[in-house]
């Protein structure tokens, strides 16, 4: 599948026509730079975040109506409700992640339901983790990439809930390198933030390939840091938020290297063969008998949900190396 395919209804309708047009005159081919290391950003592009938080406070809305005899229409504003300040503040770094978020669920319930938050926080939990897993299609693909690339997460947003996502999700074992802009002094776009990244890995930026689907952040700064590619994944109207950018209101100032629709259309625009020293910079170690690989974190792994600065320098001139001679990485 092309970057962008003619006569694709879909993403006709998924693209304001001026931004679709602008796309199809340029951006149908693959990369031609050599690639060594692939960023992925987390929430709506590895994971359907937004969808899956929606679906998890729709099953809560089903239980307060089935099993606790709300009104329909009572139970989906309380389910909305804890949805949009939620989404206002997912963590208070003050108070425990699950303390903050039954406080959520206490504040939407109305008076003399409140005792219920205590019972419905960990059933969304439950929910939310099984429709925010990544599809085995997508597993699938990061398994084949990663036997050809190095593979990266670099989000933005707070430790603790990110920290959450990755684990419960058992996302490590896919990545070589994870970082979370609340454990360090930048989020995207700040340049740092990749340079971060390649300085873990030990790559150029002008060996690396960021996909995201926000322009204000994914894409903007994997522009600033002069990555090889940058990949758009503009999320369907449906999922969209007030705040989203689009081209068309950044005046067609961020303008992405590729767009593609799904983030399985990845492979479509990476270029057809690569080459590069892959165990030198992926660090092993003997685990229960087998080869296994520890990815480069931002988070204290001694303690949970722990933010966690690792000594990185200022990178802004450029990134360094961090290889050593014996072909492993250094520690931070």
């Amino acid at each position: 599948m092309a970057a962008i395919m003619d006569g694709n209804h879909h993403q006709e309708q998924l693209l304001p026509s001026r931004e679709f047009e602008f796309f199809r005159a340029g951006y149908d081919r693959r990369c031609e730079k050599p690639i060594t290391t692939i960023f992925f950003d987390l929430d709506n592009t590895l994971i359907p975040t937004r969808k899956g938080d929606a679906k998890a406070c729709s099953k809560i809305a089903d239980i307060l109506q089935n099993e606790y005899g709300l009104q329909r229409e009572l139970a989906s504003e309380i389910s909305t409700t804890f949805l949009t300040s939620y989404r206002r503040c997912p963590d208070n770094p003050d108070i425990l992640l699950a303390q903050w978020r039954t406080q959520l669920w206490e504040d939407a319930l109305p008076s003399g339901r409140k005792h219920l938050a205590a019972q419905l926080y960990p059933r969304w939990v439950e929910y939310r983790t099984r429709y925010l897993a990544p599809s085995a299609e997508i597993v699938s693909m990061l398994q084949t990439l990663r036997l050809q690339y190095l593979l990266g997460v670099v989000t933005n947003g707070p430790s603790a809930s990110q920290w959450e996502k990755i684990d419960r999700l058992a996302l490590g074992r896919y990545f070589d390198c994870i970082l979370v802009s609340s454990d360090l002094p930048w989020a995207k776009p700040d340049r740092n933030i990749f340079y971060a990244a390649c300085h873990y890995l030990g790559v150029q930026p002008e060996e690396c390939a960021m996909i995201g689907d926000k322009l204000e952040t994914d894409i903007q700064g994997g522009l600033e840091s002069k990555l090889a590619a940058t990949i758009w994944l503009p999320l369907p109207k449906d999922l969209r938020l007030m705040h989203d950018k689009s081209l068309a209101d950044l005046d067609h100032q961020i303008q992405p290297d590729y767009i593609v629709e799904n983030v399985l259309d990845l492979p479509a625009v990476l270029p057809l063969t690569t080459s590069f020293c892959q165990q030198r910079c992926r660090p092993v170690v003997e685990r229960r008998g087998s080869n296994s690989y520890i990815p480069k974190t931002t988070r204290n792994r001694e303690a949970s949900y722990n933010r966690f600065l690792p000594d990185v320098p200022d990178l802004y001139s450029s990134s360094s190396n961090s290889c050593d001679s014996s072909g492993t990485l250094e520690s931070h």
